[in-house]
């Protein structure tokens, strides 16, 4: 299981995420709104869901995302907008 595949697999899991529009919470569509176990959670849903995973992706709390005997991934998640639409001043 190449890196880049898996990066490439999740970035499509992101986006089937994304554009099912089911809100997190009483927030927004989209995967913006959601925190980091609850987003990695379903990444890892949508992981086991292709064939080439059988089942493997499974959320731990140290690291992230653990593909068993391939990949330990730690998730990070980046929100340069914050949760008003304005941009985030970062630094002095």
């Amino acid at each position: 299981m190449e890196l880049e595949a898996l990066v490439q697999d999740i970035a499509d899991v992101l986006k089937d995420i994304d554009s099912s529009r089911v809100p997190f919470k009483s927030f927004q569509p989209g995967v913006g709104p959601y925190g980091e176990p609850q987003l990695v959670k379903l990444v890892a849903e949508g992981l086991n869901r292709m064939p080439q995973y059988g089942g493997c992706a499974k959320t731990m709390r140290n690291p992230d995302l653990m593909l068993a005997g391939h990949w330990a991934l730690e998730i990070k998640l980046a929100r340069p907008f914050g949760d008003n639409g304005n941009l985030q001043k970062i630094g002095p």
